[in-house]
């Protein structure tokens, strides 16, 4: 879905609902946390642990590095891990876009947050064959309006101002594609006495999670299909905000995927993420589970999209207002 005079292309992801007709929120959890390893050390590491499988037939090397990977999360509370960490999820395997650099195994201090950009994607322009370089930036908040806010006004520094400078230099001497040619291709690109550095365009990529009332509370009698339309319905709105915050933030001439997840509660994924690592909490050891999320198109999907389960047409009045009182402040993203 294109905004209106724009370059920004919007997606909509959405959670499937379990048998009982109940959002599968702890299974995408746990389906996200299987990511880490991948996340967060770099493509050169482990594929050194791979060949050690391969010669050794012991997979204490790759333990080893899933191991490291979770002990760079902060246990901070008020931390946007859990929106980047889904940033690189969905841009890696929906959206296609390899990620260069493993911000996170730079950090000296697990308590500390990553600076600068989210996250720092590829793609290359079918028709002009232009390197497209893709800042990323998560928020998840209980408000859309806010985390679209929130997420645009960190994004315009990295596209039309030079506080991507530091994460340039980054890439320039951390970039990890696991092949030296891609490597110096890259690096090409990124030096500006380079004449590859004119055919480098920067790009936005931003993922916003929020709280969305289409979710049932409880199990109930509607279909998978009825929750997804009145999601459907919401997204000329939540677009609106898109379009509104494009304009503020003087980024409508970007191209950029705008990635828009409602969450039964924002607040209950963040927690559910730190129980899943293990920060603060003791970790869960739930089983994966592949599929746990829909993409919402433009139209509504046919009844027969999706399982056949029923979900609470609504609820009563004194549980929807308890459900907004419980709604969380802002925060820069989760868990």
């Amino acid at each position: 879905m294109i905004v209106d005079g724009t370059r920004v292309t919007v997606h909509c992801h959405c959670l499937k609902l379990d048998g009982n007709g109940r959002p599968r929120t702890r299974a995408l959890v746990q389906a996200i946390a299987e990511h880490v390893l991948d996340y967060a050390i770099p493509r050169s590491r482990i594929s050194a642990a791979q060949e050690d499988l391969k010669r050794t037939g012991s997979t204490q090397k790759l333990v080893r590095l899933a191991n490291e990977a979770r002990g760079l999360f902060t246990d901070l509370e008020k931390s946007g891990e859990g929106g980047e960490l889904l940033l690189f999820v969905l841009t890696e395997k929906i959206l296609r876009l390899p990620q260069l650099i493993c911000k996170m195994s730079l950090k000296t201090n697990a308590q500390m947050h990553v600076h600068g950009a989210d996250g720092l994607h590829a793609g290359v322009d079918p028709t002009s064959g232009k390197l497209l370089l893709y800042w990323g930036e998560s928020k998840i908040y209980a408000d859309v309006a806010d985390a679209v806010r929130e997420c645009l006004s960190s994004l315009r520094p990295m596209l039309s101002e030079s506080s991507g400078d530091r994460d340039l230099q980054l890439l320039q001497r951390h970039a990890d594609l696991n092949d030296a040619a891609l490597e110096q291709a890259l690096k090409n690109y990124l030096d500006p006495d380079s004449v590859a550095f004119n055919s480098l365009e920067f790009c936005g990529l931003c993922l916003v999670g929020f709280d969305c009332e289409a979710y049932p509370l409880t199990a109930g009698t509607a279909e998978l299909s009825t929750m997804a339309d009145r999601i459907v319905g919401s997204l000329p709105r939540w677009r609106g905000h898109v379009q509104k915050r494009l304009a503020e933030e003087t980024l409508d001439a970007f191209a950029m995927h705008f990635l828009l997840v409602p969450f039964p509660s924002a607040e209950e994924y963040r927690q559910l993420l730190r129980e899943e690592l293990g920060l603060g909490v003791a970790a869960s050891s739930g089983l994966h589970v592949p599929t746990v999320m829909t993409g919402a198109a433009a139209t509504p999907p046919p009844a027969s999209s999706g399982p056949a389960v029923h979900v609470a047409t609504g609820a009563p009045s004194s549980e929807r207002t308890r459900r907004r009182a419980k709604k969380s402040g802002g925060h820069d993203g989760s868990p």
